[in-house]
């Protein structure tokens, strides 16, 4: 009786160990093409770029789930690839402020153009008749 319920219990140990490895997999390839995924994308768009924020949020929440199921390799990885993705938005992000701030300059430059010659016409009508 003893026995038999060893058995079962380290059968149905087994067992589990067994069913939660494919989700384990399973996060894991589905990381790897999002990454694979956003990386590979020459120019993101604000709209693709916040899907895939979106994603990327959904996977984290999956990934708290796993982690303690996942291997040390597997934790390795999930991290390599964070890095990877991170450095992709970071790139989209700093392109933005780039294109910002150059809008911004051209904006003030000509804002400051026509505010020189909104002055300097003020100042001949006062000065000249």
């Amino acid at each position: 009786m003893k026995k038999s319920i060893i058995t079962l219990l380290a059968l149905l140990a087994v067992m589990t160990a067994s069913a939660q490895q494919p989700d384990t997999l399973r996060f894991m390839n589905s990381y790897r093409q999002f990454v694979s995924y956003a990386t590979t994308k020459p120019l993101l768009t604000k709209h693709v770029a916040d899907s895939l924020i979106a994603r990327q949020d959904s996977l984290r929440r999956q990934y708290r789930k796993v982690k303690p199921l996942l291997t040390n390799t597997q934790v390795e990885e999930y991290n390599r690839l964070k890095g990877r993705y991170t450095k992709k938005m970071l790139e989209y992000r700093s392109n933005r402020v780039g294109d910002g701030l150059s809008a911004t300059g051209d904006s003030i430059a000509n804002t400051a153009g026509r505010v020189g010659s909104a002055v300097g016409g003020f100042f001949k009508g006062l000065f000249n008749k």
